[in-house]
């Protein structure tokens, strides 16, 4: 995509003189850099800077490798945003590494942005599943957030949140990109009870679990309704909960590890019954 006309005159430019610059901490150096870096890139994921304005950019980081006897791989010689997107993401981690700051994709978006650089054209609308993910005492905010992204993308209706941290962490709505205020959540500190409500109205519960009578999921029927259910990071699902599920599922290993984090195990499952579901 193109540069767009700037919503602003001006992009916003580097803050130091060169001996001012030289002046601080290395560490420091980058973290300013780095800061500059995501103004930039905001402006860009939201179409507020045009051609002219770039090699304004391009000069001045130019200049800072410059200072820094820093190397970075050539800037782009088009004027393409996404290339321009591209290259900025990458500076910016490269910065952070130097900085000692451990790379994070999800910093760099705001979330009110995200709809914004989602222009992958291969995305296509899938109908909502009459599924639901179940986690029964997850500790790890990460995996929390992860698996609310991952509800989104795969077209489930909700989560059922049994002895679960939420979206009232900061950290779950940072992991989940957003998919946190907007896809349903239910919180529940008997996640028992809450199973049996869902099987009272026909949905089947489904457990992710390497126990003896578990099938392969990619040769198990899915039915038309289920809610799925996760276990602990550490002990899976447990004991009361176990009883309650009607059927399980688990994932084939086949390495030396004989488990995959819960959250990988949830994208796993859940894209294969949303492939296998929401077909046209």
């Amino acid at each position: 995509m193109p540069f767009a006309k700037p919503l602003y005159k001006k992009m916003s430019s580097f803050l130091f003189t060169k001996k001012k610059f030289l002046s601080l901490k290395l560490e420091t150096r980058h973290k300013w850099v780095i800061k500059w870096l995501t103004d930039i890139y905001q402006q860009l994921i939201t179409n507020r800077i045009n051609s002219e304005n770039i090699i304004l950019f391009a000069s001045d980081y130019d200049r800072i490798l410059e200072w820094t006897k820093t190397t970075f791989k050539k800037a782009p010689k088009s004027y393409e945003n996404r290339e321009w997107v591209e290259f900025v993401s990458d500076a910016i981690h490269s910065h952070r590494i130097k900085a000692g700051v451990a790379p994070k994709d999800h910093d760099l978006l705001d979330n009110a942005l995200l709809s914004v650089t989602n222009n992958d054209a291969s995305k296509k609308k899938i109908k909502t599943l009459d599924y639901h993910i179940a986690t029964d005492s997850f500790r790890s905010l990460f995996n929390v957030g992860a698996l609310f992204r991952i509800c989104d993308a795969t077209g489930f209706r909700s989560i059922i949140l049994g002895n679960t941290p939420g979206n009232e962490h900061a950290s779950v709505q940072k992991t989940s990109m957003g998919a946190s205020s907007w896809v349903h959540s239910e919180k529940t500190d008997d996640l028992v009870t809450a199973l049996i409500k869902k099987k009272e109205k026909g949905y089947t519960i489904i457990g992710i679990e390497t126990i003896k009578e578990s099938v392969q999921y990619t040769t198990f029927n899915w039915p038309e309704k289920a809610v799925i259910v996760l276990g602990n990071e550490e002990y899976g699902i447990s004991r009361h909960v176990l009883r309650i599920c009607d059927k399980f599922v688990h994932i084939p290993m086949y390495g030396r590890k004989n488990s995959i984090n819960v959250a990988n195990a949830a994208s796993v499952i859940m894209f294969h019954i949303a492939q296998h579901l929401a077909q046209d």
